[in-house]
């Protein structure tokens, strides 16, 4: 597995991380909007013999995709989380407060080029080295020795 690839993964996936958060409590929120409005199963329409869906397929459906939704959302949210802390703990110290900002800027934002340079005040080949550095250095944190082998 290349750890660094992985890294660069994490980040450029940030964004929809972030955009899935929302979208899987939007999701939990209509579940939970049906579950309210079931008040009772009705057997009245209940099949006679084999081959028929019970009536309460449909609740048990609802309640196992809430379970499923509240289990991404937490995963999701552990990630993200994840990614914010190790780049918040990639930048301490006077020397390294440039890491965070290349990698945010770069994989996240999207800056390039001229942008990039204006931003971190540095020739484009600087931010370069930079950024090698800095994602070498994230991929170690975020996946400890085994990130040392690339």
């Amino acid at each position: 597995m290349d750890y660094i690839k992985e890294a660069e993964n994490y980040l450029r996936n940030y964004n929809d991380l972030v955009d899935s958060v929302d979208n899987l409590k939007n999701e939990i929120y209509e579940i939970n909007a049906d579950l309210t409005s079931i008040k009772n199963i009705d057997y009245s329409g209940m099949p006679h013999g084999s081959g028929g869906a019970l009536p309460d397929d449909k609740l048990i459906n609802k309640l196992y995709r809430k379970q499923k939704a509240e289990e991404e959302l937490k995963k999701t949210l552990i990630a993200i989380n994840r990614i914010d802390c190790v780049l918040k703990k990639l930048s301490e110290g006077e020397d390294n407060k440039k890491y965070e900002k290349i990698l945010r800027l770069y994989y996240i934002e999207g800056a390039r080029g001229q942008a990039l340079e204006e931003a971190l005040e540095c020739s484009e080949r600087h931010c370069y080295r930079l950024k090698g550095i800095a994602i070498r250095r994230l991929a170690v944190q975020l996946f400890g020795i085994k990130g040392l082998g690339e």
